[in-house]
C-alpha cells in the first residue's frame, strides 16, 4: 500500500515539474524569441496597471520601514 502511495506522489510531482517546465518555456519563447533581443511583456498589462502596481509596492515598502 505504501509503495502505491509513493508511486502516486512521485507521478504527481513529475507531472507538476513537466507542467512548470512547459509553462516556463512558453514564457521564455515570448520574451526571448531571438537570443540577442529581449521583448518586454508590456502587452500583458497596461501602463496604468503597471503604475498602480509600482505605487502599491513603494507604499508597502515605506510602511514596512516604520
Amino acid at each position: 500500500m505504501t509503495n502505491k502511495i509513493n508511486l502516486v506522489i512521485n507521478l504527481s510531482i513529475l507531472a507538476l515539474l513537466i507542467y512548470l517546465s512547459v509553462a516556463v518555456k512558453t514564457i521564455q519563447d515570448e520574451v526571448f524569441p531571438d537570443p540577442n533581443i529581449m521583448i518586454p511583456m508590456s502587452g500583458k498589462i497596461s501602463d496604468d496597471q503597471f503604475r498602480d502596481m509600482v505605487k502599491q509596492l513603494l507604499i508597502k515598502k515605506l510602511n514596512q520601514g516604520e
